[in-house]
């Protein structure tokens, strides 16, 4: 009697009482899940015939060689619990599967089945391909050790704490940085019951708090590196004058203090001497000092040290750019070797000492031979023109050893020579426009000589004072004759 409720396979006869598959279109043909696949045709039922499962829900997924006889219904509770309740809560998972599981055989079951079984094997592959590695932890760690490590507590004292609102232990200020940052998650709340754009938005809120917490810690990391709470604080200045002979860090007092950015090292007073001429600091001019307060923006792009380089480094650029105009300088004046341009100095040193001397000397002749012919008209003039014309020639001597520096970088200028350079710097006329007249008239004075007949082609920002001017000029230095000057 017991057997008059089972269900027999109506090809193998198999006993599918769990598990059956029945013809839709054919009247009490049930099927094994073999024949079924193996596509079994009994009498009129054809296998392409619509079906349906009967499914009892108590068939054996894993079949008969699987421990705990574990059904088809409790294998679907069992996903269902660990979807809604995580990995690793037990408790809860069991009393959903049924009461007939403890929590100890539903982690045997599913890590047994699930992990270390073929599905296991299948789903889950030793190596993930593609897998993003972390490369600025050196253990390949999630996070890299400047966001895991804590910054060592400020070295300040009690009261310099109580200034700042500054907590060493946790390195924390009283204000921080967008104070109010806490507000995106402080009324966070997950439910296992919200959509899909409530956990994006959640997510968001999350991910905007991550980044103002690395903006605050980026912050902290430039004011340590930087030393901005000692320079708030005062300590600086308070280094500057112990390092001063009258201070009380001086050099009779029983040591030395020497700031090293974060703060300040006492070292004796025998190597505090030696450190300083060790490393003598460089002294910070004017236009330096101007130049780094228009790039204090970019500190917080760079460490305090990549900084310090890059400023050094354009301190060195302006030196060798001034060295190079100082070598561009002697190779105009002739000068191929390094030797002889010491001469070269030392001899315009000379000079420029000797034009002093004459502009004082003709400074004071004038007011003395101005002062001593009081009422005589004509002695006034006399010394009038004494002193104005050493004036002249002092000007003149001075602007023939001049760099020139009116029309130096303007093109042709290496082409005059050098009583064509003080010519063109007293007109002020430009080296391309006075070669031009020079050769128009040397042209014209050849064509004469030759009994050609030609007409004066001269430019017209040429004037007749700048023209009789060149003329002299080049009669003087025998380009052309007296007679046509």
């Amino acid at each position: 009697m017991a057997d008059l409720g089972k269900k027999y396979c109506v090809n193998c006869l198999a006993d599918v009482t769990n598990l059956r598959i029945r013809c839709a279109e054919c009247q009490d043909i049930e099927l094994c899940p073999e024949c079924f696949s193996a596509g079994a045709e009994i009498g009129n039922h054809r296998r392409w015939h619509s079906y349906q499962q009967v499914d009892g829900g108590r068939f054996s997924l894993w079949g008969p060689e699987a421990e705990g006889g574990w059904t088809s219904r409790e294998e679907q509770s069992l996903l269902d619990a660990i979807e809604q309740y995580g990995f690793g809560n037990w408790e809860d998972m069991a009393a959903h599967v049924g009461a007939s599981r403890t929590p100890q055989e539903v982690m045997d079951h599913y890590v047994s089945m699930y992990i270390h079984g073929n599905l296991g094997k299948a789903c889950i592959p030793d190596s993930i391909p593609n897998r993003v590695t972390d490369h600025t932890c050196p253990s390949g760690g999630p996070l890299s050790p400047s966001l895991t490590t804590p910054l060592p507590p400020l070295d300040i004292s009690v009261a310099e704490q109580q200034q700042l609102g500054y907590m060493p232990l946790r390195d924390d200020y009283e204000i921080e940085y967008d104070q109010e940052a806490e507000k995106l998650i402080s009324g966070l709340s997950v439910n296992y019951d919200d959509e899909d754009i409530e956990i994006e938005m959640k997510r968001a809120h999350v991910d905007m708090y991550v980044r103002k917490l690395r903006e605050r810690q980026r912050r902290k990391n430039i004011a340590r590196d930087y030393s901005l709470v000692p320079a708030f604080l005062g300590r600086d200045k308070k280094e500057k004058e112990r390092e001063r002979p009258g201070g009380a860090g001086g050099v009779g007092g029983a040591g030395g203090v020497i700031g090293l950015g974060g703060g300040a090292t006492i070292i004796p007073t025998g190597s505090l001497s030696s450190c300083a001429t060790a490393t003598p600091k460089r002294k910070i001019t004017k236009e330096e000092k101007e130049q780094r307060t228009k790039l204090r923006a970019l500190c917080q792009f760079m460490p305090h040290r990549e900084f310090e380089e890059f400023f050094d480094n354009m301190h060195k650029e302006r030196m060798l750019r001034a060295k190079v105009r100082e070598l561009q300088r002697y190779r105009r004046n002739g000068i191929t070797r390094l030797d002889e341009s010491v001469e070269y100095e030392a001899a315009r040193h000379k000079r420029e000492k000797r034009k002093e001397n004459k502009s004082v000397t003709g400074s004071k002749r004038g007011s003395s031979v101005g002062g001593g012919a009081t009422g005589l008209g004509a002695g006034v003039g006399a010394g009038g023109g004494v002193g104005g014309g050493g004036g002249v020639g002092a000007i003149k001597e001075e602007g023939k050893d001049s760099e020139f520096s009116s029309i130096e970088n303007l093109p042709g200028f290496e082409l005059l020579s050098d009583r064509e350079k003080v010519l063109c710097n007293s007109m002020n006329l430009t080296p391309t426009r006075y070669v031009t007249v020079k050769t128009i008239i040397i042209k014209d004075h050849l064509q004469k000589r030759q009994g050609i007949p030609s007409k004066s082609r001269l430019p017209s920002y040429l004037d007749k004072v700048l023209k009789k001017r060149i003329l002299n000029f080049l009669s003087e230095s025998g380009w052309i004759s007296r007679e046509a000057s």
